[in-house]
């Protein structure tokens, strides 16, 4: 289950890249620019600003979407099943209803991701897999990554690694770059926001550096979660720590997934604008360069 390939990428991994977004996250962090990808079905995405108030396309397909009295249309959303969901698909004309996610087989998309094989080549880039959580189908990654393995393309994977270790274990073969999140250091904290386990996440952090090819720890610097020198300090602190683990990435909070949150009838419950602290963000730079430990090299990443 997946909901988007995106093509021609420069952020996720070296050279030109195809990113392929898989469905189901086992944490629920609130800043989450995926919400879409939480789910590990499907999703039904809703945008009233483009809904035809003369159309009934939906509602004929549907028992639990209906129009109020205002001519708006509501949708019950605890009663849709996936059969539901996807007889909604291509039926909204205006894509004011849309649908999240779609099953293919291996071979369906090694297809599409070998479309781009020359400039994976050429840029020495290559095929990254996100999600959501993609080691939640650590078989589909697993058997697609070795594949193009196969083909000499690079392989990376974006994780918070809040899996069980045998996911990792089974896709550790076939990746050469872990874009592994770090988010925090403090148990209690982190659990409060993103409900799971950060004595797992640093569990498998620790394993997977003894055994992975490349590591690059990404840091959300999210505003009342992680963003004090305190904070960031210990994160640097246990990157240090890590066998070769030499280049840690903070990512600086933004606001671009909030409508999101709108489309799915979730509440955002973090803040409403982007993270403004590039003192705080040099201090960190500054800390690690210099770290008695190990020198990490910290990029600030828009």
């Amino acid at each position: 289950m997946y909901f988007n390939i995106q093509r021609f990428s420069t952020h996720d991994g070296d050279g030109i890249r195809s990113i392929l977004f898989l469905k189901g996250c086992s944490l629920a962090c609130p800043w989450c620019q995926n919400p879409e990808s939480r789910s590990p079905d499907l999703s039904l995405l809703y945008d009233q600003r483009l809904c035809l108030s003369d159309c009934n396309l939906c509602q004929d397909k549907s028992d639990h979407i209906n129009r109020d009295d205002n001519d708006v249309l509501t949708i019950d959303r605890d009663c849709l099943t996936t059969n539901d969901i996807e007889n909604l698909r291509d039926v909204c004309p205006s894509q004011a209803l849309t649908v999240c996610g779609k099953e293919e087989t291996v071979d369906e998309l090694c297809e599409q991701l070998l479309k781009d094989k020359p400039f994976y080549l050429q840029s020495e880039g290559g095929v990254t897999f996100s999600g959501g959580e993609p080691l939640l189908q650590p078989d589909m990654v697993s058997a697609i990554a070795s594949r193009m393995h196969e083909e000499g393309i690079n392989t990376a994977v974006e994780t918070c690694l809040h899996v069980p270790w045998k996911n990792i274990e089974k896709v550790l073969p076939h990746i050469d770059c872990w874009l592994t999140d770090l988010k925090h250091t403090d148990n209690d904290i982190f659990l409060s926001w993103a409900h799971g386990s950060l004595k797992r996440i640093h569990s498998n952090l620790e394993k997977l550096a003894k055994h992975a090819k490349r590591i690059i720890i990404r840091v959300p610097v999210v505003p009342g979660f992680n963003d004090n020198e305190v904070a960031l300090k210990k994160i640097i602190d246990f990157a240090a720590g890590l066998d070769n683990c030499d280049e840690l990435h903070l990512l600086p909070y933004h606001t671009l997934g909030i409508n999101k949150y709108q489309l799915l009838d979730m509440p955002y419950l973090c803040a409403d604008k982007p993270l403004n602290k590039p003192e705080l963000l040099e201090t960190a730079c500054s800390y690690a360069s210099t770290h008695p430990v190990q020198t990490i090299n910290v990029k600030i990443r828009g």
